[in-house]
């Protein structure tokens, strides 16, 4: 008797682990943050293999540098405490915005991201990650910066790596992933559509960032 009831209660025990294993993953596969549930059309992409056709354009100075270089995008920026941006094509409105960037030399101390819903250079969302591991939402208004401090994030990877940066927009609502992971909603109804477009620059650390961008793209948003 002995035996069989720990038989029976091993068989239980063996079951209920098997089960909330399932029901487990089950949650884990719903949950996932960056499924392809809300992409619709893809409205634009670019994999930076060629400069021909291409939106993004070149300049070289001393303080800032972008050009296509080696199937990148890339930018640099000299000065302590700069940030510079640039953006290119239509308004989009509600949308789903991805791209890898990957931190090539300098600083890890730096700022590299993505724009949306740019209404002109006064006006725009910015969401910005660091090579050090932190991000930050930010909303440039009427030449004026929202209040918005850096946050640390394990999902963002630091020092020379890749990170694939994603923006959701749809309405009001913005949430911002890197590598897969959510690590912030926000709501806003200040700016209802604009352009997108690429971050890069250095913090208070001495020395230059080089930022490379890659394989940009634009979906819909299902309805």
């Amino acid at each position: 008797m002995i035996s069989n009831r720990r038989l029976n209660l091993g068989t239980i025990a063996l079951l209920t682990l098997i089960m909330l294993s399932c029901t487990a993953s089950s949650f884990a596969q719903v949950s996932q943050p960056g499924n392809d549930t809300l992409k619709g059309k893809l409205l634009y992409e670019d994999n930076f293999s060629t400069s021909k056709g291409g939106l993004w354009g070149a300049s070289i100075d001393a303080n800032f540098s972008r050009y296509y270089q080696n199937g990148s995008y890339e930018m640099a920026v000299n000065p302590i405490n700069s940030w510079r941006s640039v953006s290119v094509g239509k308004d989009y409105r509600d949308i789903v915005l991805e791209v890898e960037a990957t931190e090539k030399a300098g600083q890890t101390d730096n700022v590299y991201g993505v724009i949306v819903r740019r209404v002109d250079w006064n006006n725009y969302y910015n969401f910005l990650i660091s090579g050090d591991g932190y991000y930050k939402v930010a909303k440039l208004q009427n030449n004026s910066w929202s209040a918005a401090g850096w946050n640390k994030s394990s999902a963002i990877k630091t020092g020379k790596a890749t990170n694939m940066i994603r923006v959701v927009c749809n309405g009001d609502t913005f949430s911002f992933y890197v590598n897969d992971m959510l690590l912030q909603n926000y709501t806003d109804s200040s700016f209802s559509s604009g352009q997108i477009g690429l971050t890069a620059g250095t913090n208070y650390a001495l020395g230059s960032v080089t930022i490379d961008f890659d394989d940009i793209k634009i979906w819909e948003i299902k309805k």
